[in-house]
This record gives C-alpha cells, sequence and structure tokens, in this order.
C-alpha cells in the first residue's frame, strides 16, 4: 500500500509542478502583452495628440487664406510655415502609426492573429509555422 500511495503522491507531484510551469507561462505572456497594450496605448494617445495640433494648425491656414480673401492678404512665408508645420505633424503621426503596426505584428500569429511569445517556432492556436 505504501508503494503506491508514493507512486500516486509523486504523481500528483508531477502534476503540480506542470501546472506550475504552464501558470508562470501564462502570467509571463499576460504580462508582456499588458506591457505591449500599454505601449501601444500610449502611442494612441500621442497620435490622438498630434492630429489635434494638426487640426489647429488647419484652423490657422484656413483664417489666413480667409485674410486673404477679405483684403488683408498673408505673408506667403507665413502660410508656407503653417503647411511645414501640417506636413511635419503628418510625418510623425505616421512614424507613429507604422511602430503600432510593427508591434502588433511582432507579436502575433500571421495565420489567425493569435498572440505569441518571443522564441516561439510555431503558434499555439493554430500550429501555424512562425
Amino acid at each position: 500500500m505504501n508503494e503506491k500511495l508514493a507512486a500516486l503522491l509523486e504523481s500528483v507531484q508531477r502534476t503540480a509542478v506542470q501546472a506550475g510551469d504552464v501558470a508562470a507561462d501564462v502570467a509571463f505572456g499576460m504580462g508582456k502583452k499588458a506591457g505591449e497594450l500599454l505601449s501601444v496605448a500610449k502611442l494612441r494617445i500621442r497620435i490622438a495628440s498630434l492630429e489635434g495640433d494638426v487640426k489647429d494648425r488647419l484652423s490657422q491656414v484656413g483664417e489666413l487664406l480667409y485674410a486673404t480673401h477679405t483684403g488683408a492678404p498673408t505673408d506667403s512665408e507665413v502660410l508656407l510655415e503653417k503647411l511645414q508645420e501640417i506636413d511635419g505633424l503628418k510625418a510623425e503621426i505616421a512614424g507613429l502609426q507604422a511602430e503600432i503596426r510593427r508591434e502588433e505584428d511582432a507579436h502575433t500569429c500571421p495565420t489567425c492573429g493569435a498572440f505569441i511569445k518571443d522564441g516561439d517556432a510555431f503558434c499555439g492556436e493554430c500550429g501555424g509555422q512562425l
């Protein structure tokens, strides 16, 4: 009876160790994913702020053009400067959007879109080769 009990306890111990390993892997993956989501969220907030700046500059350009229409011509250098500011803001937005795409693509399966861990050779969801 002692041998059967010892074998059972050994089996329970192995199962508990395996469950612990799985739980640690899941916790690691969730922590990493949370960090990635936070990073992407910060990028999206920065994009929203820049888009607000673009709208502000476009409003200023509109006022300058309207002033020209009403007989108070705008210096073309001032107008050009505002347009160049808009170009710079839009370029920064495009760069941040590309960074978001790289961040999202780097940690998802190209076949099914599931989250993958660094170093995985195959997707845990669909089995696709990474």
